[in-house]
């Protein structure tokens, strides 16, 4: 049997992979389908590695690659994404495949296939290779934005961004002058281009700069506010699956 654990956010793409993966190979039993990088971390500590994971990279509590740094991963990896644009050459070469969302069936199973000739050869996918390639050099960081006003192109610099928001289903920049610019790119892939040591994730609305953090309120054990310069319009909380990680990226 080919134990094959999905890691997936969101519930119904999860049961849909379960039920194309056993539909396309009776061979492939799933252990547990989970939804965040911490009961993923929770799990491979405390179960044999299985032999294949599926792999979505947004998560409900951060980056899957999370996983890797916390966990030492032998299994082969088959990433699931919606970053169409992001890392796809790191996928190629350092993971069994990647497959964008929603999964075809039919490139899931030309990914079983791939994965079968490599394991039955021993042939082993270097996480750590995928995991320097991700981890981009400052330099090659999003440095600057293009946005559109009016009839007129301005160029806004990462510097200058004191945080990324959603709303009404659009994604805005807040510059420390207090300007506010539609983005083309949603909070998901912002986040990817962006060095994490400036800016962190709060919520599933809210991308902040460290330099816009004006005030923490601690309201519970896993409840964080915070205040940015310039303020929100909107109450800005920590999302508690985020609540840890955030302390350790203030600590740093």
């Amino acid at each position: 049997m080919i134990s094959t654990l999905i890691i997936e956010d969101e519930e119904p793409a999860g049961l849909r992979l379960k039920n194309l993966l056993t539909s396309l190979d009776q061979d492939i039993e799933i252990p547990a389908i989970l939804d965040t990088v911490q009961s993923a971390v929770n799990w491979l500590e405390n179960h044999p590695q299985p032999d294949l994971i599926m792999l979505d990279i947004q998560l409900g509590d951060g980056l899957s690659f999370d996983i890797f740094r916390k966990v030492k991963v032998n299994s082969y990896v088959i990433f699931t994404t919606a970053y169409d644009e992001y890392a796809i050459k790191a996928f190629e070469l350092n993971s069994i495949d990647y497959l964008l969302k929603p999964v075809d069936e039919t490139k899931l199973a030309l990914s079983l296939a791939k994965y079968r000739k490599l394991s039955s050869i021993s042939q082993s996918v270097d996480i750590g290779k995928l995991l320097e390639t991700i981890e981009l050099k400052n330099d090659k960081f999003k440095k600057r934005f293009v946005v559109s006003i009016a009839n007129k192109i301005k160029v806004v610099n990462t510097s200058e961004a004191a945080y990324f928001y959603s709303k009404e289903k659009s994604t805005y920049l807040c510059t420390y002058d207090n300007r506010h610019y539609p983005v083309d790119f949603s909070l998901d892939n912002i986040e990817l281009m962006l060095n994490p040591e400036h800016f962190f994730r709060i919520n599933r609305q809210h991308l902040v700069s460290f330099k816009s953090i004006a005030k923490i309120d601690i309201l519970s054990k896993s409840r964080i506010k915070i205040e940015t310069n310039p303020p929100s319009d909107e109450e800005i909380l920590v999302s508690s699956a985020r609540t840890s990680d955030f302390r350790q990226w203030l600590d740093k």
